[in-house]
């Protein structure tokens, strides 16, 4: 039943918020690899952002699949 009243939320996600998230799920992917480089690159890309659309790339230890 919790899964029928969850599917029915509304959530209010911009495009730009959307493409922010996924920006830092891979930076967090890419450090999680070891390309540091690449990921600080997409970080600074992710700066461009105006700040209410921007996601955080700090975050506590989970998975990144």
């Amino acid at each position: 039943m919790k899964r029928a009243q969850l599917s029915q939320r509304i959530v209010d996600v911009s495009p730009e918020q959307k493409a922010a998230r996924e920006v830092v799920k891979l930076i967090r992917k890419l450090r999680w690899i070891g390309l540091e480089r690449e990921a600080r690159e997409l970080q600074t890309a992710l700066n461009e952002f105006p700040s209410d659309k921007r996601a955080s790339v700090l975050a506590g230890p989970h998975s990144t699949d």
